[in-house]
């Protein structure tokens, strides 16, 4: 082989396991490009994203390391917020370049951005805004500004104090890509605009969006939330941008010697759901099966070109999703037309239930991977870092991808466990940990409760030792097991915490997360038996660091 091998990392927003139909045989409609994938390649059957939310799943997806051990302990980050991944933290991207990779973003960064903030506040005049109105609605404290804390909220209008004229001076750019083409962050938040290597391409000169949209029913689908708006970035318009500068891209890439890594955050199938005009109708369930064909189409048209390349074979291609279905998608009507997107799993995006977070993942390397070959051993997105790194020959240090196991033995074709175990978070970031065939939960619902007081003995109540199920038996976690096992409580519980205080769930040196600031607090957490002892702690050694 004359090169490394390429590597397409194709993450899509929102898709459920039972939206694809190598995965689900009564699927209502047929991804018959993503199934194409699947049968040149390997399906991962048990294959999670660290969290059932999109910010902290491409945290983890991108560094190997667990997103709750960052400065965000629940929910996602805005558009407007700081970068979340550490300055110092060695993401894939930056691990493939180290080894001569061109690398490259196209699409949904959603991780944060080092904006430049306007030296004279909001801009208000320039959209024709009443100052007075939107500052009385404005939360005193803005979310990933610089905390991503729990005493931070959302403003009215997303993106009016950022100077769009000046570079982005921490993004993408900074964390291991060459190139990049991306959003701030869905393709229904603000600000809307689109950033090319740190400088916004069309200022923005609009305000767009509904202020009463919402992101659990169905009832406000097609609509997006209040923020400042290029003509660039219409969700009419972007995904089909999106495709055509990855397409465009990828080409360059092919046209050069060295190995590629081309990372396509793909924006579908977010909401808004507002498929193409020639899709509209082709799913036979709605524009949700639509929007889903939409997608499958982007993807035939990247494995069309590496093939008629002749790169398809040197090429890793993975597809994943990341987090389950959005509850907007209308998923009763879809239910009752047949089509079940979390393909029998428990619940959907947000939710600590596996439908929240089991994936759709598919790997194809034919110089490795048996075609149409299936997986059913436990990974998690975090794995993909070390997986690479192993393939490439490469060490991890201590302080690299700390929750990330080497998959390259499964895609040999090795039937054998890499995983013990494996932690997801939820919504409000409550934890789950599994362990072979038993799942604990730490909270007594599903993981969207965010209704509790800012003390412990609340805490306690909404973040405990509360649900357990047997996988084995009870795939769609129907029954709960917690008081005939308490050995597998104590068990899984201790795992948990192990994790927590060592700050990494694979050997090596211990490490240190990240508090949960400006409060202090990290209220997830309040199960641990030294739960205040550790947050002390924790507080201490980042106020130290800090002077």
């Amino acid at each position: 082989m004359s090169k490394k091998p390429n590597v397409v990392l194709f993450f899509v927003d929102d898709l459920g396991i039972g939206d694809v139909s190598a995965f689900n045989k009564d699927a209502q409609f047929q991804t018959k490009n993503i199934d194409r994938l699947a049968e040149k390649g390997m399906k991962f059957t048990d294959s999670h994203a660290t969290s059932a939310l999109c910010t902290p799943s491409r945290y983890g997806l991108l560094t190997g390391r667990y997103n709750w051990r960052s400065r965000l302990k629940s929910i996602v980050a805005p558009g407007d917020s700081l970068p979340l991944i550490e300055k110092d933290r060695k993401t894939i991207a930056q691990l493939l370049k180290d080894h001569g990779y061109n690398t490259a973003a196209v699409g949904k960064w959603h991780l944060g951005l080092e904006w430049t903030l306007r030296e004279d506040g909001p801009d208000y005049e320039t959209y024709g805004l009443d100052k007075e109105y939107i500052e009385e609605k404005n939360p005193e404290h803005i979310k990933g500004r610089p905390h991503f804390g729990n005493t931070t909220a959302e403003p009215y209008i997303r993106g009016l104090d950022i100077d769009y004229t000046k570079e982005i001076t921490f993004g993408p750019n900074e964390f291991g890509f060459d190139y990049a083409y991306v959003t701030p962050a869905s393709i229904d938040q603000g600000p809307f605009v689109i950033v090319e290597n740190n400088k916004v391409i069309d200022i923005p000169t609009v305000i767009t969006g509904n202020p009463q949209i919402s992101r659990i029913k169905s009832d406000t689908w097609r609509q997006w939330e209040p923020g400042v708006a290029s003509p660039e970035s219409s969700p009419y318009h972007l995904p089909d941008k999106m495709q055509a500068k990855a397409m465009e891209v990828l080409d360059e890439f092919i046209e050069e010697e060295e190995p590629f890594f081309l990372y396509y955050p793909n924006h579908l199938v977010h909401g808004p759901i507002v498929p193409n005009d020639k899709f509209k109708g082709t799913s036979g369930v709605g524009i949700y099966g639509d929007f889903v064909l939409q997608l499958d189409s982007y993807v035939g048209e990247v494995i069309d070109r590496l093939e008629e390349a002749g790169e398809f074979d040197n090429t890793i291609f993975i597809f994943t999703s990341d987090n389950g279905v959005s509850s907007i998608a209308g998923l009763e009507d879809l239910r009752e037309q047949g089509h079940d997107s979390s393909l029998g799993y428990r619940g959907h995006k947000m939710h600590i239930y596996e439908g929240g977070h089991r994936e759709p993942t598919i790997v194809s390397y034919p110089e490795m991977i048996e075609a149409g070959t299936e997986s059913n051993h436990m990974v998690s997105h975090s794995d993909f870092f070390a997986t690479l790194a192993d393939l490439l020959g490469t060490d991890l240090d201590d302080d690299m991808a700390e929750d990330s196991y080497s998959n390259l033995p499964l895609w040999r074709g090795e039937d054998k466990e890499i995983r013990q175990d494996i932690v997801s978070s939820a919504g409000n970031g409550a934890f789950a940990i599994r362990r072979d065939f038993w799942k604990l939960i730490m909270t007594p619902g599903d993981g969207m409760n965010f209704a509790y007081d800012r003390n412990l003995d609340s805490y306690k109540e909404v973040f405990q030792a509360a649900q357990l199920y047997d996988l084995r038996d009870d795939v769609a976690e129907t029954t709960n097991v917690i008081d005939e096992h308490p050995e597998v409580v104590e068990e899984l519980s201790k795992a948990l915490e192990e994790y927590v205080l060592t700050g990494r769930s694979t050997p090596g040196e211990d490490q240190a997360n990240q508090p949960d600031q400006p409060t202090g607090d990290w209220e997830q957490l309040a199960w641990m038996s030294n739960y205040e002892e550790y947050i002390e702690k924790l507080n201490k050694a980042y106020a130290d660091d800090k002077k």
